[in-house]
Parts: C-alpha cells; sequence; structure tokens
C-alpha cells in the first residue's frame, strides 16, 4: 500500500533524495540556496514533492516541481500554480480559485516574511493538491495535500496595517505604455514568450493601480472580416481572462475587439502581417 504523500512530505527531501531514479533532484536537492528564508523553504518543500512523484514514478511532475526547487534556491520568484496550467474537475474549480487567491493574498501581505516556513509550505501543498486534483484518482492524497495546505495557510501571519502620518500627496504615478501581445496565425493562444508580457502588466497593475485596463483585439487582414471581428474578441478574452487569472479585478478590465480595421502596419486587403495580430493591454486612471 502506498504511503499517503503528505506524510512522505514531513520527512524532507534531504532524507528521501538518495533513493530517487531521477538525478536532478539529487542536484537541485544538493544546490546552495538563497539566504531568502521563504524562498529556501519553497526550495525544500518543492524537493520533497518531486521526491514524491518520483516514487510513484510520475516523472512530469517530479521534474516539474524539481524546476520549481531549483527556481527558489536561485533565489527567483516563483509563484503558486495558476489554474490554467492544470486539466481540472469542474466541480473543483471554484474551491482552488478560491484557496489561490487566498493564499496570494496573504502572502502579498507579508506572510512570506512573517512565517516564511508556514507559507512555503502552503503554497507547495496547494500545489500538490493542484497536482493531485487534476489526476483524480487518488481521494486521501487530495485530502491530505488540501488538509496540509489548510493547516498551513492558518499559521500563515500577515502584517498588521499601521495608520501612517498624514504627509503631502505625492503626484500619481505615471502609467505604462501599452503592453502588445502578438499571436500566430488564426490563434488565440498565449504562447510561453507573450505570456510574460501578461505577467508584466500584472506586476505593474500592483505598482499603478489603475482604475481601468482595456483588453482591445486585433488581427490581421487575412480571411473573412467577420470571421476576423470574432477571432479579435476570442483574443481579447483570451487576454483579459489570463490578467484576471493572476489577480486583476473583473470590474477593471474591459476587453473590446477590433478585427482588421485598426492596423499598425498598413498591409492591403488579405495579408498576412504579424505586427497586426495582437492585442494590446492599456492602462487608464
Amino acid at each position: 500500500m502506498k504511503q499517503l504523500k503528505f506524510f512522505v512530505l514531513a520527512g524532507f527531501a534531504a532524507v528521501l533524495v538518495s533513493g530517487c531514479a531521477n538525478q536532478n533532484i539529487g542536484k537541485v536537492s544538493g544546490m546552495q540556496t538563497t539566504r531568502d528564508n521563504f524562498k529556501a523553504a519553497l526550495h525544500k518543500e518543492y524537493v520533497a514533492l518531486a521526491v514524491a512523484e518520483d516514487k510513484e514514478q510520475d516523472s512530469d511532475d517530479a521534474e516539474y516541481f524539481i524546476q520549481k526547487a531549483k527556481n527558489a534556491g536561485l533565489g527567483l520568484d516563483v509563484i503558486p500554480q495558476l489554474l490554467n496550467e492544470r486539466t481540472l474537475p469542474g466541480k473543483t474549480k471554484g474551491q482552488l480559485a478560491k484557496a489561490r487567491s487566498n493564499l496570494v493574498n496573504k502572502l502579498w501581505q507579508g506572510a512570506a516574511e512573517n512565517t516564511p516556513k508556514a507559507s512555503a509550505r502552503a503554497q507547495a501543498m496547494f500545489d500538490c493538491w493542484m497536482q493531485e486534483q487534476e489526476e483524480n484518482n487518488q481521494p486521501d492524497h487530495i485530502r491530505a495535500c488540501r488538509q496540509a495546505y489548510a493547516a498551513a495557510y492558518f499559521d500563515m501571519k500577515v502584517t498588521p496595517k499601521m495608520m501612517k502620518p498624514m504627509k503631502k500627496m505625492a503626484a500619481p504615478a505615471r502609467m505604462p505604455a501599452p503592453f502588445v501581445v502578438y499571436f500566430s496565425t488564426d490563434s488565440a493562444d498565449v504562447s510561453d514568450r507573450e505570456m510574460t508580457k501578461i505577467k508584466q502588466a500584472y506586476a505593474d497593475y500592483r505598482l499603478r493601480k489603475p482604475g481601468k485596463i482595456i483588453v482591445a483585439g486585433h488581427t490581421d487582414t487575412q480571411g473573412n472580416k467577420d470571421y476576423n471581428l470574432g477571432l479579435s474578441r476570442h483574443r481579447a478574452a483570451e487576454v483579459g481572462n489570463q490578467l484576471m487569472q493572476l489577480g486583476v479585478p473583473r470590474k477593471i478590465v474591459h476587453k473590446s475587439r477590433y478585427g482588421e480595421i485598426a492596423p499598425v502596419i498598413d498591409s492591403g486587403d488579405n495579408k498576412a502581417e504579424g505586427n497586426n495580430r495582437r492585442v494590446t493591454i492599456t492602462f487608464l486612471r
């Protein structure tokens, strides 16, 4: 009988790595990590997840978790997994979305600095819960990861909000230039490279606090105009949904579609032009 992942993880990776077939796990487990307490703790937690998946001969998830462990160990920012990166049963998406939102809110409010071990544990166990929920064939493992997440989340301590003395109002931060996300021909899928622009837009949203974000979809002139109008709507919807998935409030995201009528390069009719296949993300006060 397989031991529950929750109990396997409790022993941490250092005890378990020696028996792993995946050599990358051993290298990442033994690496010198950052002095950032939260990221160092994340490194340990993700190594432990990789070990558990390697023992279950799940090489894809083992590799996914060990890469997150490596990035955390190097001091890079590692976020809780996005919901759209897993194929989840429909009835579980709401619960997981709420859990992720609660987790991210506590991390933003200083929990990573105040309680780094509990915060790292909660993030890793959320990812564990997502991974097990996608497989959806081991209810005891799903429950163990979910309960471990809940216990660690409870132990996360945020920084209390304090009244600040009144001071002269600074000039509002300038809004950034529009972000432009490009698409392949006849596609509304966001590539990994273009996703970095959406994440940067989200980071600027956190910094600038715009009152409205305009997400506008466009196409080149290839194909039928009515079809292109619909394609531009799908592109805008995809980018808007990615922003909201990251944490931008739905109420400030305004999506619009232009089809082929507002090109940045006038290529003529029925012409492929990559610069016109785009979605612009514009911040307004």
